[in-house]
């Protein structure tokens, strides 16, 4: 076609042949073969940073080497030897203009107020690389490193029980107290660890994740994409989940026998978008409930539902109206309520706690917990929705189990230092002296009881075409005594471990 010139010397755009006023140049085989290279190498790319993000989700062995990890098993207990990390992090936007020292102090309880600003000062924790005062106000793509000598709490020993392998998967059952990956004071005393050093470093993916208290079953798969895979089909509540849980009193059979203790305040068993109902099918009395769930003290996880979960969502979303639209921004990170449903079928009863089928349709934290104690018939020994702290299922303060050492390696009290613990003290000492539990001479500083496990167990998981399960626990057995498991009530202290 002949191109039409304007008097103002440019191109006429309508009889160009692209239409967008430019001049359509051919381009050379050469110059076409680059840009075929250069597209297919963005495509590469792309997938490769895929395929990365995807072994990041699931991938359970990917920061150190678990072979490598030391243990000290001792009274049924495994020990994992101290070891210095690097705590690092990038700021997040709730953080920008804040003082460094404030942070800290507010969001992670791992350490006490008067450490954080003894870290600070002794440069144990740097921005940028570099040593700063504790009002430092942190920015946008600050860097922020904690450099720690790590004593982490003791955990149940014992090997892993895998009770299922194929070339796509392994099934293991997760014994309570252990919990699934590294999370606040435990990472060699999770299950990736504790399995990557019974397998030899067998690389396994993770599918989905059980409560450190929580017992029962776990799916692992070989391969990132059968994990993903899995992880789908349960995101997307395709997945038949049976819990067993041990719970306070008589459980009822039907939806109109519930009465929970907020009724007597006014409340009622269908609030808003909380409902209790009844499912008769099949012959099976199930009591079906809908109660959203949100979190309401992100330290510990500690969760509500119902009524007390609607009112602290309203109480957010005033809070943000209050704040602002330029804090909105940076609000994200505020859980908004999440619609949960669980249903449960009463097994037997034993006089004191009843043995109850659980069948969550949606996968929110602490879900089955939080529903129990909001129908008025918490998991017996769950301290922290409703049940309580027993010697049956508890720790005992490690001061008190493993005594402790003064800097010139004597005993503080008159208790006995098996030889085992004596030597993990000081071979694990920090070399520097920087460490406070080092200077404290213990192996482990929390001197409270905390929970070892609670009566809830994942006995299996039904997908499309597969069907996983391991078998039950000890206290789900006919003949076990649940009224003599419960003696000896312990105050508990829900921030000992910081997340249980």
């Amino acid at each position: 076609s002949t191109r039409k010139w304007k008097d103002s010397g440019t191109i006429d755009s309508s009889s160009c042949p692209r239409g967008d006023g430019n001049h359509p140049e051919k381009k050379s085989k050469k110059a076409l073969k680059r840009m075929a290279r250069i597209a297919h190498s963005k495509k590469r790319r792309k997938e490769r940073r895929m395929e990365y993000n995807r072994n990041k989700k699931y991938k359970m062995f990917e920061f150190d080497d678990p072979v490598n990890v030391r243990y000290t098993i001792h009274a049924g207990m495994r020990h994992a030897n101290p070891y210095f990390f690097d705590y690092k992090a990038v700021a997040k936007g709730r953080w920008f203009g804040r003082e460094l020292y404030e942070v800290y102090a507010s969001e992670f309880l791992a350490y006490s107020k008067i450490y954080y600003e003894k870290a600070i000062l002794s440069g144990r924790i740097t921005v940028n690389k570099k040593q700063v005062s504790p009002s430092h106000l942190l920015k946008n793509g600050d860097r922020i490193c904690h450099s720690v000598h790590r004593h982490e709490p003791p955990v149940v020993s014992g090997e892993i029980g895998t009770h299922f392998e194929d070339e796509n998967v392994v099934i293991v059952s997760k014994p309570g107290s252990i919990p699934m990956h590294p999370c606040g004071k435990y990472r060699h005393n999770s299950l990736i660890y504790i399995l990557g050093k019974q397998l030899g470093g067998v690389g396994l993916y993770m599918v989905h994740r059980l409560d450190r208290l929580t017992s029962g079953l776990v799916v692992l798969t070989k391969s990132s994409n059968q994990a993903a895979q899995l992880a789908e089909q349960i995101r997307s509540h395709s997945v038949q989940k049976t819990y067993l849980a041990r719970v306070l009193g008589k459980f009822p059979s039907t939806g109109s026998a519930v009465s929970r203790e907020s009724e007597s305040s006014g409340s009622s068993k269908s609030s808003g978008n909380s409902a209790i109902s009844s499912d008769n099918n099949s012959n099976k009395n199930r009591i079906i409930v809908k109660a959203p769930i949100i979190c309401v003290d992100k330290r510990i996880g500690r969760q509500v539902c119902g009524e007390a979960a609607i009112a602290h969502a309203k109480k957010i979303e005033k809070s943000r109206k209050d704040k602002g639209e330029v804090e909105l921004k940076h609000a994200k990170w505020e859980q908004p309520l999440k619609q949960a449903e669980t249903e449960f079928e009463l097994l037997r009863y034993d006089g004191h706690t009843s043995l109850v089928k659980c069948m969550p349709k949606t996968g929110r934290t602490h879900q089955i917990r939080v529903h129990l104690e909001w129908l008025g018939y918490p998991i017996a020994n769950d301290p922290c929705y409703g049940g309580s702290l027993y010697e049956s299922n508890s720790f005992p303060p490690y001061g008190g189990l493993a005594s402790s050492l003064d800097l010139n390696n004597n005993c503080k009290d008159s208790q006995i230092i098996p030889p085992e613990l004596k030597n993990l003290i000081l071979d694990g000492r920090d070399p520097k002296g920087l460490c406070e539990e080092c200077k404290a001479g213990s192996y482990w500083t929390n001197s409270k009881r905390h929970c070892s496990h609670i009566w809830l167990h994942a006995l299996s998981y039904k997908g499309k075409d597969w069907t996983y399960t391991v078998p039950p626990p000890a206290w789900a057995e006919e003949g076990f005594d649940s009224r003599a498991a419960c003696q000896n009530a312990l105050p508990h202290d829900p921030y000992a471990l910081f997340k249980d």
